[in-house]
């Protein structure tokens, strides 16, 4: 087994509560909004935060490290959302944004982990690449926009 660097372990376990924070980012969201087409894929975006984090959570445990408490992180997702104003087009809009940006933030996660790790990585990776292709999906007005989300949750592959 590979040793992991302090830099490695402090990511993961940072990326780890971002995707707990986006859960509840996503499902805070989802409730206040009044299209339900809008509310289901917004859960679909929580549902892939929750399997994201369960992907890396193993590795947690591995190096025994202690993510901050989940119901914190949900909340602190939450209050995130809160500040969250405008139409559902201008949400996808910013959103499509900046999600291509954490590609880059989950490559250098993988370049520094030890071989043994990717896989779960891999899994970590791929839920980003599932929402950026729902978001490309949904701005333009495809149907069946959520299907990669509904394939990330099925398969754990983008």
């Amino acid at each position: 087994m590979t040793t992991a660097s302090p830099d490695y372990l402090k990511t993961l376990t940072l990326y780890y509560e971002e995707e707990i924070e986006g859960e509840g980012y996503f499902r805070a969201i989802a409730e206040r909004l009044d299209t339900p087409d809008h509310r289901e894929k917004m859960d679909l975006m929580a549902r892939v935060e929750t399997r994201a984090a369960a992907s890396v959570r193993p590795l947690l445990e591995k190096y025994g490290l202690t993510p901050r408490c989940a119901d914190s992180l949900r909340a602190n997702g939450r209050a995130q959302a809160a500040g969250k104003t405008g139409a559902w087009p201008v949400l996808i809009a910013e959103m499509q944004e900046s999600f291509p940006a954490y590609m880059d933030d989950f490559a250098r996660l993988e370049a520094m982990a030890p071989p043994e790790d990717l896989p779960a990585l891999k899994e970590l990776t791929a839920h980003e690449v599932a929402a950026i292709a729902f978001l490309d999906r949904e701005s333009e007005g495809m149907d069946d926009s959520a299907a990669p989300l509904r394939h990330y949750l099925a398969t754990g592959t983008a």
